[in-house]
């Protein structure tokens, strides 16, 4: 369990395998623990980097009204310089694809190619009151019925619900996972994302670094209308729409991780 000072605070972190490094960012709330599917099938091949964003997991929950995106972009590149990576690639889903694209643009030479999967440069109204709605309702609920009935309906496609044991298994994996988060975590994070939104429209024609944009095609909360903007937001990007809802990654990981090794193999 390695842990790195960062920003005055305590970030949880960990590395697997061995080769180009690959950085992976997580999403609203979501604990790095979340990648488990990409470093199963990611870390034959490369050095792959997962942690938990402040506010969540095992890192600190630092006391503020909202944790900017910017500060997680810089804590991002702060811990890629901790572990001795001058240069990664970085793979963000949902809020990580905010930071992503933030850490591209503060940090571009720590990019060596972005992969932006379930995200957004500029979510609509009905997102935003979505997030809101999240942290209300956060508060509100226990845990078990917050994931149940609110986050996995609006993350997980139709035919996830369809698969026998999926919703019990993912249900079971969070309830099991022992540093839950906070309605204080969740709610500082939404405030950061929420106030970013829409800030780097026009800023992101200055990324560098080659992309690929992933989505799920049954995504509701992201929608693939979000990509397509962002796609044509940075130069040269590649939108690819996949099956599966918001959290693709998971319900459909073996696709989802062939789509990122087949991007990283052509970056050089």
């Amino acid at each position: 369990m390695p842990f790195a000072r960062i920003n005055g605070i305590r970030i949880h972190y960990e590395v697997y395998g061995a080769g180009a490094p690959v950085l992976l960012i997580n999403g609203l709330s979501a604990p790095g623990v979340n990648w488990l599917y990409q470093v199963r099938d990611l870390s034959p091949h490369y050095q792959v980097i997962t942690f938990d964003n402040r506010g969540v997991g095992e890192s600190d929950l630092p006391e503020s009204k909202t944790y900017p995106t910017a500060l997680m972009a810089d804590d991002a590149a702060r811990l890629l310089e901790h572990v001795g990576v001058r240069r990664a690639h970085v793979v963000g889903a949902s809020m990580g694809g905010t930071i992503a694209q933030e850490l591209a643009l503060r940090h571009p030479r720590m990019v060596r190619s972005l992969v932006l999967a379930c995200t957004w440069a500029k979510g609509d109204g009905r997102f935003i009151r979505t997030v809101e709605s999240w942290v209300t309702l956060t508060r509100k609920l226990t845990l078990e019925e917050r994931f149940r009935d609110v986050l996995f309906p609006l993350v997980y496609s139709p035919a996830f619900f369809e698969r026998p044991g999926a919703l019990s298994e993912s249900l079971m994996r969070v309830l099991a996972y022992p540093f839950p988060t906070t309605p204080e975590g969740m709610e500082r994070q939404a405030r950061g994302l929420l106030a970013w939104n829409g800030t780097r429209v026009r800023d992101l024609k200055k990324v560098k670094a080659p992309a690929r944009i992933l989505v799920g095609r049954d995504d509701i909360l992201t929608p693939p209308a979000f990509s397509r903007a962002l796609a044509r937001l940075i130069p040269k990007a590649q939108l690819k729409i996949l099956p599966g809802g918001h959290g693709f990654f998971i319900e459909e990981a073996e696709a989802f991780n062939r789509a990122v090794l087949a991007f990283l193999r052509r970056v050089k």
